[in-house]
């Protein structure tokens, strides 16, 4: 893969620094995260007003799952062969679509149409997001550059419980429509300052040009990263979702609900920092697993407390969970350089999706044995991934 097919530049274009072209793709990975906490602040309302049990309110979930198993991979193969970032650009007005229309939704029908909107635009959004970071940052910047791009979609996170709220304060669910500004503002904005991610595309490898072939080579090569990040998602996943059902359990307002989802999401932003700087100086096996037992620690503590103190377990724990998310991003594009968006797609999209599908699962688990006992078991689940850790590839891997 040494050839290389020249494709008209625009060098006008590519006058942009890899710096500024990186903090353009964060600030999508931002905007399209803006409406990730909309379902989980919003869910014990879709759930009372439709009359869901959990498991079927976990479908909603299920479905945003099933879009990035099946979606993620081949868009991020599909991603590895073009230049222009119109997926990228594309992503965010989708996915903000499906958010803002899910409370409104008025069945159970449309609300799974709203949940797969959603799902598909940011399916579509992340393959070649991460993977476009990774082409346009400088090799020796890429831990940091894939820490920044993280960090923007963590924020967007973060902020999306509030923006939530407060937009259904001022206008009410049918005035969710007025949080779609951003991505249509930054879509002409993309497209303008930066319509092409790569300068030239490799040259196919006929032995691994078929997307079954190429995934499946990446697959087996990331398999114990994808393992952990599996957990690591199912973990975040898990607690963002039943912890607001047990705080409307307990009486909880939809203010405490954005509240508590804004201060766990906070916490995983903010612990991605030290991670990304103590894995400069440690095995990526090293840091990767005493996040995992450390934050195993914390929320199995923070179900079995209540009050404040619960709440300030559960932010640890997530915050040592998903400080992980950059750091097996790296390890994958690092392992895969020339396919930067399909590795991105296996430990992001597709262990996320992975994660989403098994909350029915788990929301059938918590009509069986209760919310409580659901939380403990998210707590516990952590601990699985020190099977993953002896392999060599984490075991060594700096």
């Amino acid at each position: 893969m040494s050839e290389k097919i020249s494709l008209p530049s625009g060098k006008g274009f590519f006058a942009l620094s890899a710096e500024i072209k990186v903090v353009l793709i964060s600030l999508a990975h931002g905007v399209n995260d803006m409406y990730a906490a909309f379902l989980p602040t919003f869910v014990p309302y879709i759930k009372a007003s439709l009359g869901l049990d959990y498991a079927l309110t976990g479908t909603l979930s299920l479905i945003v799952g099933f879009c990035h198993i099946v979606g993620q991979p081949m868009i991020g193969f599909l991603c590895d062969r073009i230049r222009r970032p119109y997926l990228m650009i594309v992503g965010p007005l989708l996915c903000g679509s499906g958010a803002v229309m899910l409370p409104n939704a008025g069945s159970y029908g449309g609300a799974l149409f709203c949940a797969g909107l959603w799902g598909v635009g940011s399916a579509m959004f992340h393959p070649q997001g991460s993977g476009g970071v990774g082409y346009v940052s400088k090799p020796e910047k890429l831990t940091f550059a894939m820490t920044l791009f993280n960090i923007s979609g963590t924020a967007g996170a973060l902020i999306s419980p509030v923006v939530a709220v407060f937009a259904v304060q001022k206008f009410g669910y049918g005035g969710l429509w007025v949080t779609l500004l951003p991505p249509f503002l930054l879509a002409p904005l993309l497209y303008v300052s930066m319509p092409f991610l790569r300068e030239t595309l490799p040259q196919p490898d006929r032995r691994a040009s078929g997307f079954w072939r190429s995934f499946g080579g990446v697959f087996r090569t990331l398999l114990p990263v994808w393992g952990v990040s599996v957990i690591r998602d199912i973990v975040f996943q898990g607690v963002r979702f039943f912890l607001p059902l047990k705080v409307a359990a307990q009486g909880g307002s939809l203010e405490t609900i954005g509240t508590v989802l804004f201060c766990i999401t906070l916490g995983g932003t903010l612990a991605m920092i030290p991670a990304e700087r103590i894995a400069r100086r440690v095995s990526f096996g090293t840091i990767l697993g005493a996040s995992m037992v450390l934050g195993s620690l914390s929320l199995t503590a923070a179900a079995l407390s209540s009050g404040l103190i619960s709440t300030v377990l559960y932010i640890i724990g997530v915050s040592c969970v998903f400080s992980t998310m950059p750091l097996t991003v790296v390890l994958a594009q690092t392992l895969m350089p020339h396919a930067r968006s399909i590795a991105s797609s296996v430990v992001m999209g597709l262990a996320w999706g992975v994660a989403n599908a098994a909350l029915y699962p788990l929301g059938k688990f918590a009509d069986w044995v209760g919310i409580h006992n659901t939380t403990l078991l998210l707590g516990l689940l952590p601990l699985l991934s020190l099977a993953f850790f002896a392999s060599p590839l984490l075991r060594g891997r700096r």
